[in-house]
């Protein structure tokens, strides 16, 4: 594509300009934003796209293109949307917020067109002195959940930046627009959802794994239980198939165990202190049990901080010591 001398000239001289913004900027977001777990992507306009978003006529100031340089953040939720925009808030002053507010819309309902959240920052003064020209240029902030991340870098090329149009192709595409918004609602909204009747359920698995949850919390303290405390219950709950012991008998095996040693170690996990209390149980055979076990592939990981009877050393097919 021909680009007049004009265009290049005003591109290569406020190019320099935004690629030191691109690099402070950078320095300064990408490490904050991927604390959080997030995701941090950054671009500057390449020319032929600065041509063309100028002969749009939507532009002001050429040299001050709003989106000269750009950024995305991506979060995992619509959930973290308001925290991103509040980080980047602490740090920035805000120019300008597309749409300007969440409670309005100038979409129809029937609409499923580009409508990410969109801040325009200003780039302040100068902390350590460097760069105070700088001061006052603008750049765009993106905030997008990784559905609209996805289905943006999927459907891209077929809506906007093509050589064609086609009113099928962008049809499919906005259809999953549609698709993915409604997958988010539904996981933002994922807790007011379960409580409905139409989907407030549990099977017998579930059940049990909450009934050992409850259990868990009711003998340790948070401190002693993991971030992950489903996978925990799900594990125990595999060991109690094993040996053929209800949800219901697990306090009471755990308790005995502590009555017999008389603390509650700091050196086990609560997976291996209920399987020491299993293979301890007072009227329990543990290794009957662990032998007619009813799961036949779950295994029991013991280890050597672990005080369990002699045989349990012995080689068996259910036992793996670590």
């Amino acid at each position: 594509m021909k680009i007049a001398k004009d265009i290049r000239d005003t591109y290569n001289a406020v190019h320099g300009d935004y690629e030191r913004l691109s690099e402070e900027v950078r320095t300064k977001l990408e490490p904050e934003v991927s604390a959080k777990g997030w995701f941090f992507i950054s671009r500057i306009k390449e020319q032929q796209s600065f041509a063309l978003k100028i002969e749009t006529g939507r532009v002001d100031d050429p040299r001050r293109m709003e989106d000269f340089f750009a950024c995305t953040i991506v979060v995992p939720t619509v959930s973290q949307v308001s925290e991103a925009e509040a980080l980047l808030e602490a740090i920035y002053p805000v120019e300008k917020r597309r749409p300007s507010q969440d409670e309005t819309t100038h979409k129809k309902a029937s609409d499923f067109v580009f409508d990410d959240l969109r801040l325009y920052l200003k780039r302040g003064p100068s902390e350590t002195g460097r760069n105070d020209d700088l001061e006052g240029l603008v750049f765009e902030v993106q905030i997008k959940t990784i559905l609209q991340y996805a289905w943006g870098i999927a459907s891209h090329d077929l809506i906007y930046k093509t050589d064609n149009v086609s009113w099928p192709k962008e049809r499919i595409a906005f259809q999953v627009k549609a698709m993915l918004e409604h997958a988010e609602i539904a996981i933002a909204e994922a807790e007011r959802l379960a409580d409905s009747p139409a989907i407030s359920k549990k099977d017998r698995d579930t059940a049990s794994t909450l009934e050992i949850i409850q259990v868990l919390h009711a003998f340790w303290n948070a401190d002693r239980l993991p971030r992950d405390i489903k996978r925990l219950a799900e594990s125990i709950r595999g060991v109690l198939n094993v040996c053929d012991v209800r949800p219901n008998q697990l306090l009471t095996v755990l308790n005995s165990e502590k009555a017999r040693i008389g603390v509650l170690p700091t050196n086990l996990s609560p997976y291996a202190f209920l399987v020491q209390a299993l293979a301890h149980s007072e009227g329990m055979d543990f290794q009957a049990r662990l032998a007619s076990g009813k799961n036949r592939r779950t295994k029991i990981f013991v280890h050597n901080d672990m005080d369990l009877p002699d045989w349990m050393s012995d080689p068996n097919e259910k036992i793996v010591r670590i």
